[in-house]
């Protein structure tokens, strides 16, 4: 008889333990409850409700930054591919210019001077006795690779004129 005393004081020991468990413990570990008027739940309310509001607006506008950003960076990189491209048109065009120069000076090198189409002449009658006693204009024009031309001259000492059909060649 022994034995079931003990196993009966284990059982109301721990039918009592559990009681103060289940009565004393919550209570003690609860948070402490406050009491508020009517008002300050109202003006609650209307804060909670801004509060939420102005979260959803920063996060409409925290989208469409990310948007934008997204947008940005994708022009960003549209215009670094162009920059590229454009540089390497540039010196494909700066080699092409160089190449262009060197064979317009080979070709200037290889032609022959070139003679103008007109060529216009003054001249003065000189004697070492009397020093300028005429003067004479003419004009050759290029035909071919050969000058024709006219000259006309006067000599005011001997008042005389003269006219000249010139060759040059």
């Amino acid at each position: 008889m022994k034995k079931s005393k003990v196993g009966y004081l284990i059982i109301a020991f721990l039918l009592v333990w559990a009681l103060v468990q289940f009565f004393f413990l919550p209570a003690c570990s609860a948070e402490p409850a406050y009491m508020i008027t009517e008002s300050e739940l109202v003006t609650l309310e209307q804060n909670s409700t801004r509060q939420l509001e102005i979260s959803r607006k920063l996060a409409l506008e925290l989208q469409i930054a990310r948007e934008q950003q997204t947008l940005s960076d994708q022009a960003s990189s549209e215009a670094k591919l162009q920059i590229n491209q454009l540089q390497k048109q540039l010196t494909e065009l700066e080699a092409l210019s160089k190449n262009q120069e060197n064979l317009q000076k080979e070709i200037l090198k290889s032609l022959p001077p070139s003679a103008p189409g007109v060529l216009r002449e003054v001249g003065l009658k000189i004697d070492v006795d009397h020093y300028i006693t005429g003067a004479s204009y003419g004009v050759s024009r290029r035909i071919g690779g050969k000058y024709i031309g006219f000259r006309g001259e006067y000599d005011w000492q001997d008042k005389k004129t003269g006219v000249w059909v010139t060759y040059a060649y």
